[in-house]
């Protein structure tokens, strides 16, 4: 069995035992304009990945990456779905480091605009391994039982069907395959409005840990863990205000004082959400 990153004793995980089927919807799906337009323009990206790290527009960068991938068991050849690549970091990381196949896929034309721009200049060995795609996950057909791995990092978050979707991946899945999945989530408890009016404004579709986990679980996936990694989202988030502010005369000869102060006070905000309990952060692993 794979090793567990240390930091991963520190919290909470969930081995679902029962299928659920509840859905606990608190939005509309975002769809591929409102994304574009609005979080996802191409200045917001690039803008993002300022904080991040360059490819990177999810938690902790190629730090939580690298640590999340020891415990996959990646073998070189295999077939990785990467669900909402973004601009493609986890997928180059994953065919540079692993030696496996990613095919990345993203609702927002702009990250895969990006990511496009980013693949014509690697080198041969990456670009042979890494496709990607514009495509809602939700209605695009693959090939049944065609992939070892479907990975996605803080994407899902965009989809309110998501018992369907982990059908679909199910069937997607080759026997044996994993899914893994890190994602925004909520706390278990009442919600201030503050928290309510931000998931609804973001057309976000936010679970608990533990009822996401159920939901993998009623997919017919086995092995499932639910992790409740808020701790962790709170440490990353931290660290990446603390390396991201002393570079604000770098960061505003290429943007804004307006979109310095935006980035800071979103992850400011992001801060007091999780603390209270609103907000939180998952884990997700399961076997077909």
């Amino acid at each position: 069995m794979s090793a567990r990153p240390p930091y991963l004793a520190a919290v909470t995980t969930y081995y679902s035992t029962t299928k659920n089927n509840n859905n606990n919807n608190m939005s509309k799906p975002a769809s591929q304009e409102f994304l574009d337009s609005n979080q996802y323009t191409r200045h917001s990206v690039l803008r993002y990945e300022r904080i991040f790290g360059h490819t990177w527009v999810s938690t902790g960068g190629e730090t939580t990456t690298k640590d999340f991938l020891i415990t996959m068991g990646l073998v070189p050849g295999q077939r990785v779905l990467d669900v909402g690549c973004g601009t493609g970091g986890s997928a180059f990381y994953m065919a540079r480091h692993y030696g496996v196949h990613v095919h990345g896929v993203d609702l927002s034309t702009n990250m895969i605009d990006i990511a496009q721009d980013r693949h014509i200049r690697e080198d041969n060995y990456v670009k042979s391994k890494v496709k990607f795609e514009v495509g809602d996950i939700t209605k695009i057909e693959l090939p049944k039982q065609s992939y070892d791995v479907i990975y996605s990092r803080d994407t899902i978050l965009h989809i309110p069907t998501k018992e369907q979707l982990f059908k679909t991946f199910y069937s997607w899945l080759k026997p044996g395959g994993t899914v893994f999945i890190t994602d925004y989530c909520r706390g278990d408890q009442q919600h201030s409005q503050e928290f309510l009016s931000y998931v609804e404004k973001r057309g976000y579709d936010l679970r608990t840990a533990k009822g996401y986990g159920k939901v993998i679980e009623a997919a017919g996936f086995t092995q499932v863990e639910a992790t409740d990694l808020t701790p962790t989202f709170i440490n990353i988030l931290t660290n990446e205000l603390k390396y991201f502010k002393p570079q604000y005369q770098a960061f505003i000869k290429d943007y804004s004082e307006k979109d310095y102060k935006e980035i800071v006070e979103g992850w400011e905000t992001k801060l007091v959400r999780c603390r209270s309990g609103d907000q939180a952060w998952g884990m997700f692993k399961a076997r077909k």
